[in-house]
């Protein structure tokens, strides 16, 4: 196909004109999270394998095979006690503006068809702690 001549119907497409272009189509966002969250499992399974290694190696250093034996029993004592690790990622929302302070404006909203109010808080001086008395 010549370079000036207008691609048929079919070859717009963004895949199609990346891949003439030798070009790798775009990952999809969901991919590439699997792909860092694979990637950063990998690495923590590596860093937890020669933490392992290097404790094993100084309870052998520091009381020879009975101190390596110890220092393995120990490391499997700890995973059966802690369990598997927990994936526990933060979570973030985001809202479209500030939250409402409710101890500063109070509450006015309708729940089921009933009205619900609660003024706002009195202001109260915070607390300051005395003078020492010997």
């Amino acid at each position: 196909m010549d370079p000036d001549e207008e691609p048929a119907a079919g070859e717009r497409g963004v895949p199609d004109a990346a891949a003439r272009a030798g070009i790798d189509p775009p990952i999809d966002l969901t991919e590439r999270r699997a792909a860092a969250h694979a990637a950063m499992i990998e690495a923590y399974e590596e860093r937890l394998a020669e933490q392992r290694a290097s404790s094993i190696e100084a309870g052998r250093r520091k009381g020879g095979a009975a101190g390596a034996a110890m220092a393995g029993a120990m490391l499997a004592v700890a995973e059966i006690y802690e369990g598997p690790p927990k994936d526990d990622a933060p979570v973030t929302v985001e809202a479209s503006s500030d939250p409402h302070d409710v101890d500063r404006d109070g509450i006015d909203m309708t729940v089921e068809g009933t009205d619900v109010e609660s003024p706002p808080l009195d202001r109260v001086d915070p607390i300051r702690p005395g003078k020492r008395r010997r």
